[in-house]
């Protein structure tokens, strides 16, 4: 099972600002350039994702876009969960140690597993050796301080290699890594 860390940060690598403010990604302006964000979609099986994440989907009137894709939430909150309404495909709220919920993915077939979020639940993911690509897009602007890209825990040093040449996508700059061999 593959787990993808798709997100946007600012140049300073916050995935958002002092209290989880995201008003920096409306500095990325992708200019003309087509989303392959469709595609990206098309192309996962699975979901997991962080309770600030949700949070503020929810309270940038956003709801939960990808009701027809199954989606594991890390999170304490029962109510936070309600507050998703019916899905079409399976949503758990699950909290403490992901590795479980890693062999559970696992378990029932998943290929292809999106991380939408935050810096803290791809930080535990990462202790656990369960990311195997990263990609960022780096918006022109420092958030100043917030969330990191992987959280605030410390973590042993994980080697990621470059996956193809950073592309420009109008005024931001798009980074993908991988998992080096033998890490």
């Amino acid at each position: 099972m593959k787990i993808i860390w798709r997100t946007a940060m600012s140049m300073d690598g916050r995935v958002a600002a002092s209290g989880h403010d995201l008003s920096f990604l409306d500095s990325i302006d992708i200019g003309g350039e087509a989303s392959d964000f469709p595609a990206f979609l098309a192309s996962i099986d699975a979901i997991i994702l962080g309770a600030g994440t949700l949070r503020w989907l929810l309270r940038e009137g956003h709801g939960w876009p990808h009701k027809d894709i199954p989606t594991w939430l890390v999170s304490r909150d029962p109510a936070l969960e309600a507050a998703i309404g019916p899905t079409e495909a399976p949503f758990r709220r699950m909290a403490g140690d992901l590795a479980p919920v890693m062999a559970e993915m696992e378990a029932e077939g998943y290929q292809r597993v999106w991380l939408a979020g935050g810096g803290d639940v791809a930080g535990q993911l990462l202790a656990i050796d369960r990311i195997d690509e990263v990609e960022a897009t780096i918006a022109p602007q420092a958030a100043g301080g917030g969330y990191s890209l992987f959280g605030d825990r410390p973590l042993a040093p994980k080697p990621f290699k470059i996956a193809r040449p950073p592309r420009l996508a109008g005024n931001a700059v798009i980074v993908t890594w991988v998992r080096a061999p033998g890490a």
